[in-house]
């Protein structure tokens, strides 16, 4: 069966004139239940002067009956929207509150490294507050070391859609090493990151 949302523009104002036909030919009860179809007072009141004069009677009549149609495919239009928007919204609430409690640190940041979001897991691995000021930049949560690397990281990202990553290390835990994965959104304004704990290096190891 084809949805609303499958139909072209053309397909769907169709399918509406058609409803709106078929409740009106069912007469003003069935009508009313879409939203009452009702027309303006003086809307009403011209057409009744020119039903009147015999001259204008039709053309009063079929005005009326379009008047009424375009008014049912309005309340159509209309429940539909309200359902849709219901529908985003809920759909919305759903994957903030996955973004808001996923076990990953994820991040929105800018392309200046200001931190724009960030869920549960990154403020607890990071160590902020997740009230965001507008000085607030990734950065001064990392040592010096890794700071260029993701600045850098972030200025390669070009293209909305490509990646990078690197590595660093957080301030005041130096022995923290973090893995971070980022893209660039679709409005080339934001940074999407993923910020994970790594491996330390074995140094040791690749001495010998």
């Amino acid at each position: 069966m084809t949805t609303i949302e499958e139909m072209s523009w053309a397909e769907n104002r169709a399918h509406l004139r058609d409803y709106a036909e078929a409740l009106i030919s069912d007469g003003a009860a069935a009508a009313s239940r879409i939203g009452g179809g009702a027309l303006g007072v003086e809307a009403l009141e011209l057409l009744y002067r020119r039903a009147s004069n015999p001259d204008f009677a039709a053309d009063a009549l079929k005005l009326l009956h379009e008047l009424q149609t375009h008014q049912v495919e309005l309340d159509i239009l209309l429940e539909q929207i309200q359902a849709s928007e219901s529908e985003l919204t809920e759909e919305l609430a759903h994957y903030q509150t996955l973004y808001k409690l996923a076990p990953m640190a994820y991040l929105v940041v800018s392309r200046n490294g200001r931190v724009v979001e960030s869920n549960a897991a990154a403020c607890s691995l990071l160590g902020f507050a997740p009230e965001h000021s507008e000085e607030q930049t990734l950065t001064q949560y990392l040592a010096s070391p890794g700071r260029a690397d993701v600045a850098n990281m972030i200025e390669s990202l070009k293209v909305p859609g490509s990646t990078g990553t690197c590595t660093a290390q957080l301030a005041g835990q130096p022995e923290l090493h973090l893995s971070i994965r980022a893209s660039l959104s679709p409005s080339g304004d934001n940074v999407l990151m993923v910020v994970s704990p790594c491996p330390v290096p074995d140094t040791d190891s690749a001495l010998t």
